[in-house]
């Protein structure tokens, strides 16, 4: 990554080649203009030793002056080829010292430097070096300063984590470009979403969405905070556009815009959507996704597709139990799971006695409590197989269910009530 950001700079060097040339008529001499590219292409070649000799002679010969600043900016160049950042610093400083260069031409070899001490993380030495050089070039000629000045400033501020202080100088960096970079753009959003200014956030994640529309990072940051904003719907209406794009395809994406459409009214659209995506296995087949699943039909009121989406979640959750449970490091996990589970199964079997399907609702009860289910969902259970086995008319099962259901604390006033009722049901019809 530091080589990276050194080749980086390099390239930001490329103004200094046409430096010698651009200046040839104003305090060089021919002899040293000449010497100076010479030296360049020996530079471009590779030649770091007979570089670094010719380089050494002509600093010895020329005095302080425009033709030395020149002549150390090479010096740092050939530093950093050879990355030695600490070098390369030292060169650039020496030329700035001199201060024989017109504030325009220093600012972009304090934008280098600053850079450089990024790179080693020094953002302080980062900031000292370009932000007074940013704001002599702009009483020297306003407007004049390059967009890479102020973007690098703005980079120090924010890695110190002034995102107050970063901002600004961010701002004006883009709007001296006529086409922003993308990462230019990403470090200003930033700064906004650390301060909490989450509109002037959203609005910088629609021109990195228009930049590049393909990332999915920026539909699900921008849906975000749309949430954080209380503002659903807005979240909602960005993930179904991106899914329509065919840019959301991550599986926290896509369970988002499912999870959106059922709490904003819409949970029929949101059940048949991820029952699509778990056939077409986009997203897993897990015991959460199952869990959504049904959550989805039962608000939109499809009570046997929410019982199929239960079941299966419930079997993914006691298979889980079952393979961790022979593991020992993962005891506490299985356990979670085997709760879970039972939860589930409660869940079904409840869903069912409301369908009518009573046979279903003993054995998913029986599953529960079987598992470990806990509390005053024991009771229930119990006393949900004796209401379960006199729909059915087995009244002789749903006495002994009555019965068991007396000794658990949460069910045993309505379990005293039933087996009383039955009791005055035999005396009536004998």
């Amino acid at each position: 990554m530091k080589i990276m950001r050194i080749l980086y700079s390099m390239l930001m060097l490329s103004a200094l080649a046409t430096s010698v040339s651009a200046s040839a008529n104003q305090s060089l001499s021919p002899r040293t203009y000449e010497k100076l590219n010479e030296i360049q292409t020996l530079l471009s070649e590779g030649k770091h030793v007979e570089v670094k000799t010719e380089l050494l002679e002509l600093e010895a010969d020329l005095s302080p002056g425009f033709g030395l600043a020149l002549t150390y900016q090479i010096h740092a160049q050939l530093h950093l080829s050879q990355e030695n950042t600490v070098q390369a610093i030292v060169y650039f400083n020496k030329a700035l010292e001199l201060e024989a260069l017109k504030a325009v031409q220093a600012v972009s070899i304090a934008t280098n430097v600053s850079q450089l001490y990024l790179s080693d993380g020094d953002t302080e030495a980062a900031i000292k070096v370009l932000k007074p050089r940013i704001e002599a070039a702009e009483a020297e000629k306003e407007k004049s300063t390059i967009s890479m000045a102020y973007i690098t400033l703005g980079s120090a501020y924010q890695v110190k984590g002034d995102f107050n202080g970063s901002i600004p100088w961010l701002k004006e960096g883009i709007a001296r470009s006529t086409k922003p970079r993308e990462n230019w753009l990403q470090m200003l959003m930033a700064a906004h979403y650390q301060l909490k200014q989450y509109p002037e956030a959203v609005n910088l994640l629609n021109q990195l969405i228009v930049i590049n529309e393909s990332k999915e990072e920026y539909w699900l940051q921008q849906a975000s905070l749309y949430q954080l904003q209380g503002k659903p719907k807005k979240a909602l209406e960005v993930l179904e556009i991106a899914y329509v794009r065919g840019w959301l395809k991550k599986e926290d994406g896509l369970i988002l815009l499912v999870q959106l459409l059922v709490t904003q009214g819409i949970p029929e659209r949101g059940g048949r959507f991820l029952y699509e995506m778990l056939q077409q296995n986009l997203v897993e087949l897990s015991e959460s996704n199952w869990s959504l699943l049904a959550s989805a039909w039962i608000q939109g009121r499809e009570r046997k597709s929410a019982i199929l989406a239960l079941e299966n979640a419930a079997l993914l959750s006691e298979q889980l139990e079952s393979d961790r449970s022979k593991r020992d490091s993962l005891k506490d996990e299985g356990l979670e799971n085997k709760n879970k589970a039972a939860g589930l199964y409660y869940r079904v079997a409840q869903l069912q006695f409301d369908e009518g399907d009573f046979s279903g609702s003993i054995k998913n009860y029986q599953k529960s409590l079987g598992l470990g289910l806990s509390g005053k969902k024991v009771g229930t259970a119990i006393l949900m197989q004796g209401n379960s086995y006199f729909e059915l008319a087995n009244y002789k099962m749903a006495k002994v269910y009555f019965s068991k259901a007396l000794s658990e604390p949460g069910s045993s006033n309505s379990a005293r009530a039933w087996l009383n009722y039955m009791q005055q049901l035999e005396l009536f019809e004998s």
